[in-house]
């Protein structure tokens, strides 16, 4: 039949997932939750709409699914017993100790390539953007872990954190997923490829983070 209405053209409608979230409100007070958004970038956006500075965001099922893998590592150690795990915890000990520190990032050769400035006030960055996202960062550390952070450096795909000796009143898993969770937040606000963090003490580099945006994997090496 001719002179009939034209077909209705559909509007593609952005996948929604949930994301879930810890986050500071505007007192300082500690709120998780899920959130419902398209991508990682929209959630954040609207949970700062609400008064809420998020410090974790990751979606739910990432974050199921790495809950079922602790569990399932679990299980393996147990079953592997107590004998293999001490070993394993000999033999990691010593290759940190005879083999690590050589492997970790030369502060001073950062430093003259311009990489990392030369020290370190509370917070060194080159932008606003740049600065509000260290204070951030400083004010997340500093409220799990007081007194720990003397200095932040920040440069989009590097941050450096700086820290005292008690850094070591953590234990390797507490740092290592605060770094981690740094470095993430470091590569969504700038959208970046991906983003590297060094945790720094004496001038000696203890931790590296390096998170990959394409295949979100996280690498940890650690020098302490």
């Amino acid at each position: 039949m001719s002179g009939g209405a034209a077909p209705h053209q559909w509007e593609a409608v952005p996948a929604v997932r949930s994301y879930y979230y810890r986050a500071f409100d505007e007192i300082g007070g500690k709120r998780t939750g899920t959130i419902q958004a398209p991508d990682p970038r929209a959630a954040d956006a609207e949970l700062r709409k609400n008064g809420l500075r998020p410090y974790f965001l990751n979606d739910v099922e990432s974050v199921k699914k790495a809950l079922r893998e602790r569990k399932r590592r679990r299980r393996i150690i147990t079953i592997v017993g107590a004998v293999a795990v001490a070993l394993s915890i000999f033999l990691s000990g010593a290759m940190v100790r005879y083999a690590g520190r050589e492997r970790a990032p030369d502060i001073q050769q950062y430093r003259r390539t311009g990489l990392v400035e030369e020290g370190s006030s509370i917070i060194v960055a080159e932008t606003k953007e740049e600065r509000e996202f260290a204070q951030e960062i400083y004010n997340t550390w500093e409220g799990f872990y007081p007194g720990t952070v003397t200095g932040l450096e920040v440069k989009k795909l590097l941050m450096t954190i700086y820290v005292t000796n008690k850094v070591h009143d953590l234990s390797d898993s507490e740092l290592e997923l605060v770094a981690s969770n740094t470095a993430r937040a470091l590569q969504r606000r700038f959208s970046t490829s991906g983003s590297t963090l060094l945790v720094v003490e004496d001038e000696i580099a203890i931790l590296e983070v390096t998170y990959t945006a394409f295949t979100k994997s996280i690498r940890v090496k650690s020098y302490r």
